[in-house]
């Protein structure tokens, strides 16, 4: 099972691009609502209940967790076991008090299901975002397990990354592989034909691939980037292998001896793309000064520049471990107003089936509001009044 996680901001927005799904007359792309807490699907309601939720933590911002579980292509998983699954899957990462949707979608050729919920928790604290991605990575694994569901290699033991929906379609589309896929094979074959790390440089520029480590001034290598094409990519983002610290291994780099080929490298490198040469900074580090070059030269094919900014070095990702994508539902409609949320409750095959019991009414909600929280603005008034009637002494 691979998780893909987001978090943001706009729940509302999240919600959309659910319910539309839930709402939308081709089956194809039709969802189904396994689960809820909410009283209601009315948007006024959900807004309502929302902003009192959100009011016992007016300052947390990014308040929204959204996260999709992926069952394997041919594993057959009911809406039952779904259901179990993901609820179990929401109590480990900490949201077992708070308000939540989860849908079943069905527009793609592998079972899954998409966990909206708010991190406020209704009893005023707020679920940590801290490693959210490689906790949401070892929970998929305990759970593969315990529902004997495929079993999937976790990020840190998967030694090539596999390549993502938009890497497949482009691959299917153009019959050419991606940039990053071409790295893998390239950089692949060079590690199984060579033995040092002369011969691996002049391997790999032979087949048109520059190389780019993160050199010391003292001579000491602590990473490595690939170039192939105008595409950069960090050695993590193309499997374990690739990285540094294995490279080094397999090669038997000694720094003292392998000194001047890595620098001549670095230096045919930047060359290579001398837009970004002129971007030195103090502190920089080699593939951070090269970031403006490539993202240049990446900007002229479109057909990799939706993979780019998933492999590129110098451009934070997202999500990371099994969750990165570049699929359509990446960003799973954060940031986007609503739009066309339904505006009364939807009857028939919509029904909740399996829902727990509704939020508790709005008055033990509002009770459950610590009384240390902000007094609004006329309760403020009239306590200085108050104050200043005391002082004056009437």
């Amino acid at each position: 099972m691979i998780t893909k996680v987001s978090i943001g901001s706009s729940f509302m927005g999240a919600l959309n691009y659910n319910l539309k799904k839930l709402y939308s007359k081709d089956e194809s792309q039709k969802a189904e609502l396994l689960a809820t807490n909410f009283a209601s699907l009315k948007q006024q309601t959900i807004k309502n209940e929302l902003r009192l939720i959100q009011s016992i933590n007016p300052r947390l911002k990014r308040n929204t967790f959204h996260t999709s579980l992926n069952f394997g292509k041919d594993e057959s998983v009911s809406n039952e076991k779904m259901l179990n699954i993901a609820e179990e899957y929401m109590k480990k990462m900490g949201f077992d008090n708070n308000a939540y949707f989860i849908f079943r979608h069905h527009d793609t050729d592998h079972p899954h299901c998409h966990i909206l919920a708010l991190r406020n928790r209704f009893d005023g604290s707020v679920v940590t975002d801290s490693n959210n991605y490689q906790r949401s990575d070892k929970i998929a694994r305990e759970l593969e397990i315990k529902h004997g569901l495929e079993q999937v290699k976790s990020s840190l033991e998967s030694q090539v990354k596999a390549p993502n929906k938009d890497e497949i379609e482009m691959s299917l589309r153009t019959g050419k592989a991606s940039k990053r896929m071409m790295l893998q094979e390239l950089v692949g074959d060079a590690l199984i034909k060579t033995n040092s790390i002369p011969s691996f440089i002049k391997s790999l520029e032979n087949n048109g691939v520059n190389l780019l480590f993160n050199q010391a001034s003292t001579g000491r290598v602590s990473g490595i980037s690939y170039c192939y094409g105008g595409f950069i990519a960090k050695g993590q983002a193309l499997g374990n292998q690739f990285k540094w610290g294995q490279v080094s291994k397999s090669l038997h780099y000694e720094q003292t001896k392998d000194f001047q080929s890595i620098d001549e490298a670095n230096n045919r490198t930047r060359s290579a793309y001398p837009a970004g040469d002129n971007k030195h900074q103090s502190g920089a580090s080699t593939a951070d000064r090269m970031s403006i070059g490539t993202a240049k030269q990446a900007a002229s094919n479109p057909e990799e520049s939706k993979n780019t900014s998933r492999s590129n070095p110098f451009e934070p990702s997202k999500v990371s471990f099994e969750t990165r994508s570049t699929d359509r539902e990446a960003d799973f409609g954060h940031g986007r107003e609503p739009e066309n949320l339904p505006t009364a409750d939807q009857g028939g095959e919509n029904h909740i089936s399996n829902a727990p019991s509704a939020i508790a009414s709005l008055g033990e909600l509002l009770a459950a509001i610590p009384t240390t929280a902000n007094m609004n603005d006329d309760s403020k008034k009239k306590k200085r009044k108050k104050d200043e009637n005391i002082g004056l002494g009437r």
